[in-house]
């Protein structure tokens, strides 16, 4: 591993690009400032040719790793013929694309409308439970995350900070009123199972003081990544269907973290017994691409057809290249059986977090489904009270150590690629043993890791 570790210090080539990009390019950046400039399988070069453990997968987008060679054939291929045609035509690949969708998932969910990022396609859900029902308000989970357009950030709860300001451009018709199944921090103070799900009892009384009660439709990630990688228990999502279904609403579940293939299913929600309305994807499903979209019945998608803008059509949603590449991804997630691979290295990687936490007591929790795993970083196990300062100690020292992961809070999250061996799940959980043992030796000294975009405002770049 020793060629695998950065030093602390990058060249001055490196410095002068870190310092250029604050210069000019307005965003958000994690500290210490990598460039990075090319990427294979799990692992991401720096500028200065230093490797490092890519465990977010791009922004949980590579699922198959950085570089995929029979993507890079496809993007090849495809850069010579089209890469971008007017969206009022098609072209074959975003129809294959879609047939492909929609042989994924249980009959009836077959008509894809395509957008460009997964916010838009939340939207675009939205816009369809609104023509389809006639009614206004969106329920969404408390904890929960779908995008950063102004209607999804209406009910995205992950932290007020985010939607500081915003106020007045907010939708009015939404209401975060379904508390999260979080049992590590239950929000009504119970226990599971003896609760038996008593947070969505609760939600049906709060949904009564602060709905309209003109309910178009229930919006939730299928597991809550952004908000604690809350893991529903089995009887939450089928009883979250049967409140949609008592409020005349439509159940929208959003995937944009979990499709294809990350939780040890193809989707998310088929480790459960129930079928959403619309179902919404992007990151995984797009190969880092610009290409997302929601998925619903042809009988809804007709009934939403010249109401609330819908079919909706941006400028670059449903592009050639982009379709093709992520089709390629979606043959290949298939073809190899990724979704089994996934459940057993999920296993692998799992233990070995699990042994992690039981050697270091700041992790409190460790929580997730197949290869989409979150260590919950506190002062103190018993009180289970959160710790984000170290949390994003731990993954600044992981970064100088070679291993990238995203810090939001007190929350890590551990997403590689599904193709990862067992040796690099090893070697990288190693990495992040000596991170956290050298963030509790209060290193590095010389940093200011409270500059990091999750400690520096409130968590709001989350994705």
């Amino acid at each position: 591993m020793a060629d695998a570790l950065p030093s602390h210090a990058p060249s001055n080539a490196h410095a002068e690009l870190m310092a250029r990009d604050a210069a000019r390019v307005y965003g958000w950046r994690y500290q210490p400032a990598i460039q990075f400039e090319r990427g294979e399988g799990i692992w991401l070069y720096d500028v200065d040719g230093k490797r490092y453990y890519d465990l977010t997968a791009g922004m949980m987008c590579n699922v198959l790793g950085h570089c995929h060679p029979e993507l890079v054939e496809v993007m090849r291929a495809e850069a010579g013929k089209l890469w971008h045609e007017n969206s009022w035509y098609s072209n074959p690949h975003l129809v294959r694309f879609a047939e492909r969708i929609a042989s994924t998932l249980p009959d009836g969910l077959e008509v894809v409308n395509f957008a460009v990022t997964g916010s838009e396609a939340n939207e675009v859900a939205m816009r369809m439970a609104l023509a389809v029902t006639g009614k206004h308000d969106i329920l969404s989970v408390i904890r929960g995350l779908h995008g950063g357009s102004l209607a999804v950030e209406s009910v995205t709860t992950i932290g007020g900070a985010r939607r500081r300001h915003l106020g007045p451009l907010l939708a009015p018709a939404n209401a975060p009123a379904i508390y999260a199944p979080f049992c590590y921090r239950c929000p009504i103070n119970l226990e599971y199972p003896a609760c038996d799900v008593a947070c969505l009892t609760q939600s049906r009384e709060l949904i009564d003081h602060v709905t309209s009660g003109d309910i178009a439709a229930v919006l939730a990630e299928t597991m809550l990544v952004a908000g604690g990688m809350v893991v529903p228990p089995p009887e939450w999502l089928p009883r979250l269907k049967q409140l949609a279904e008592a409020e005349g609403a439509l159940l929208v579940l959003d995937e944009a973290q979990l499709a294809p293939a990350r939780t040890g299913k193809l989707w998310g929600f088929q480790h459960y017994d129930v079928t959403p309305d619309i179902v919404t994807f992007a990151k995984g499903m797009s190969a880092g691409l610009a290409i997302c979209g929601a998925v619903t019945t042809r009988e809804m998608a007709e009934q939403a057809r010249g109401k609330a803008g819908l079919p909706w059509a941006g400028t670059y949603s449903g592009d050639p290249l982009p379709a093709a590449v992520a089709d390629k991804q979606l043959e290949i997630v298939l073809r190899d059986r990724l979704d089994e691979r996934a459940a057993a290295m999920g296993q692998v990687l799992r233990a070995a977090l699990e042994r992690l936490r039981d050697a270091h007591a700041v992790i409190g929790d460790v929580r997730g489904q197949g290869l989409y795993q979150m260590l919950d970083i506190v002062s103190d196990r018993e009180t289970r009270t959160p710790d984000p300062a170290m949390a994003e100690r731990i993954r600044l020292n992981a970064a100088l150590g070679g291993v990238i992961v995203i810090c939001v809070k007190n929350f890590l999250r551990i997403c590689p690629p599904l193709t990862v061996t067992e040796a690099e799940i090893e070697a990288f959980t190693e990495c992040l043993d000596r991170a956290v043992r050298r963030a509790l030796d209060g290193h590095p000294k010389d940093v200011d890791f409270r500059a990091s975009s999750s400690l520096a405002m409130g968590g709001v770049a989350a994705q």
